[in-house]
């Protein structure tokens, strides 16, 4: 990927391809790869597909040919193509705005701000959509989605990270979450969902969910007790039981452990409080560790995990470190 991560232009034409919707399967992963390494690249793709959208709307009240449009744009990066290595966004932003005519986009972009994008940093984050449905989004996580057109569609895209969703009942069209090559459609429920660069992961907590996968229409059904796996590598759909008791502790900070790996506990305890946690010494390192707990701060859980294994907690550089005593 490194060498897509420096060649402009080429991820350019991918950007354009997808939203041409002419794309190959192959360049769409590299491009969907692409988007998820970083906000920013996140955010240069979604000005192109601004223009797309303000260009669709020019076109329907205006008369101004999208197709056209493009061409005159791939025309005009063509010729700057022999003069630089590669192009900025800045540069290609600054094309557009001639090719495209940015003083009736710039009236659309402030009347019609459609697509919100809602990023999260170390921090989880509490969303409430249009249609009145909870999104806790965990830390690191990026989520799309239409302000002017939700209630019409009711489509929420899940970019990268983790989100727990809490569907309100409605009269509209069904709600459904796209997740790139796979999309989680709700049947009145609640669900978790989590999105990295090595699989695509469903776990419904109340009611149903059907997984399908969007090429095939392959799909299957989900309820309580099941998790719903994509693997990205094998382009393979399954369902098994959910053996992950804690994977809604980053929400309710509710962490059940019976005779875990205290290295397992510790990694648990650092992806939901975003803290390094450390292991000094190799026999503790073999401890087990069995609780029930119940705590907002990461203080109190390590409290408890030191007095039951009789290991010392020092906190230092804004991280942790369990020793012996």
């Amino acid at each position: 990927m490194e060498k897509f991560e420096t060649n402009e232009e080429i991820i350019y034409t991918l950007i354009i391809d997808d939203l041409d919707e002419t794309i190959t399967p192959e360049d769409k992963l590299i491009l969907d790869h692409w988007r998820s390494a970083s906000v920013e690249n996140e955010k240069t793709y979604q000005d192109f597909l601004n223009i797309q959208i303000n260009l669709d709307k020019l076109s329907e009240e205006r008369g101004y040919s999208v197709e056209d449009s493009w061409t005159a744009l791939d025309s005009k990066l063509q010729d700057h193509s022999n003069n630089r290595r590669s192009i900025s966004i800045r540069l290609w932003l600054g094309i557009a705005a001639s090719v495209f005519l940015i003083s009736a986009l710039a009236y659309y972009f402030l009347a019609y701000p459609d697509y919100q994008i809602v990023t999260t940093g170390k921090l989880a984050k509490l969303v409430s959509l249009p249609d009145g449905t909870i999104v806790n989004l965990n830390a690191q996580t990026s989520i799309k989605y239409s302000k002017r057109y939700f209630k019409q569609d009711r489509k929420l895209e899940l970019i990268t990270g983790e989100a727990f969703i809490q569907v309100v009942k409605h009269n509209g069209p069904q709600f459904h979450v796209v997740l790139g090559d796979v999309q989680a459609m709700d049947i009145g429920t609640s669900f978790n969902l989590q999105k990295t660069e090595a699989d695509i992961k469903v776990i419904v907590a109340e009611g149903k969910v059907a997984m399908m996968h969007i090429g095939s229409g392959e799909e299957i059904m989900l309820i309580p007790g099941k998790i719903g796996i994509y693997d990205l590598q094998t382009k393979t759909l399954q369902s098994t039981e959910n053996r992950d008791v804690n994977y809604k502790a980053w929400i309710d900070k509710n962490f059940v452990f019976k005779n875990a790996p205290l290295p397992e506990v510790l990694n648990q305890l650092e992806k939901v409080y975003q803290t390094s946690i450390l292991i000094d010494g190799t026999e503790l390192k073999n401890r087990m560790f069995t609780a029930s707990l119940h705590y907002e701060s990461l203080d109190s859980v390590l409290a408890v995990i030191s007095a039951s294994l009789q290991c010392k907690t020092t906190k230092l550089n804004g991280g942790y470190i369990l020793s012996d005593n």
